[in-house]
C-alpha cells in the first residue's frame, strides 16, 4: 500500500464526487510507514493541495503541516492503534448511513458485496460527541473482534478502514448503498 498527498487528496475528492460528504465535513487518512497522513481541518476537499496535509505520529502529535489536523484526528489513530489491517481510513458523512443510524442498531449484510466488501454487518454505535477520544475509543472497542471493515457512528456518519485508500473508500460507498437499500426494503 501506497500512502502519498496526491492519492490521500484524489480519495478526499472523489468521497465528495460521490456525495458521501458536503464540504469539508469527513476525513481521510493513511499509513506512511510509522506516520499518519491526514486531511485537515475545515478546508474545501478541492481547495486542498499536498502542503495542506497534516503528519502525525502514531500517538497524533503533529509533526508537520501548515493546518491543524482533521477534529477526528483520534478516531484515525484510535483505529490505527487497534486495527494493525488498517492502513488507510475513509469517514463519511453519508445521507442514508446517517439516517440509518436514527432507526436500528446495525446494518445486516444484505448482499453479496457487502458480505465480500465489508466483512460483516455493520454496527452502529451509540452516539458520542464529535472528535472526542471517547468517541474514537467507543469505536475501535466495536471494530475489535468483528469482522466488518467499517462501523456507523450514530448521528455522525461512517468510518471504514482497508489496505488502501481505495479500499477504505469502497467500504463506505458499500455500506452507504446497502444502507440505501436497507431504508427503502422497510415497511413505511
Amino acid at each position: 500500500m501506497c500512502c502519498t498527498a496526491k492519492g490521500l487528496i484524489a480519495t478526499a475528492r472523489r468521497m465528495a464526487e460521490l456525495g458521501l460528504v458536503i464540504g469539508s465535513f469527513g476525513n481521510v487518512s493513511c499509513l506512511q510507514e510509522d506516520t499518519i497522513l491526514i486531511t485537515p481541518t475545515r478546508l474545501d476537499y478541492f481547495r486542498m493541495e499536498p502542503a495542506d496535509l497534516v503528519t502525525l505520529d502514531m500517538a497524533g502529535k503533529k509533526l508537520s503541516g501548515r493546518r491543524e489536523p482533521s477534529s477526528e484526528f483520534r478516531l484515525h489513530v484510535t483505529i490505527y492503534g487497534a486495527q494493525p489491517d488498517a492502513q488507510a481510513i475513509v469517514h463519511t458523512h453519508s445521507a442514508y448511513a446517517l439516517a440509518l443510524s436514527l432507526v436500528t442498531t446495525e446494518l445486516p449484510m444484505l448482499t453479496e458485496e457487502m458480505e465480500y466488501g465489508v466483512g460483516g454487518n455493520v454496527p452502529v454505535a451509540p452516539f458520542v460527541p464529535a472528535g472526542t477520544q471517547e468517541l474514537a475509543d467507543q469505536a475501535a472497542d466495536i471494530l475489535q473482534g468483528i469482522p466488518s471493515k467499517a462501523l456507523i457512528l450514530a448521528r455522525h456518519g461512517v468510518v471504514g478502514f482497508g489496505q488502501s485508500l481505495n479500499e477504505a473508500l469502497l467500504i463506505c460507498q458499500l455500506v452507504e448503498r446497502n444502507a440505501k437499500i436497507y431504508l427503502l426494503t422497510q415497511p413505511r
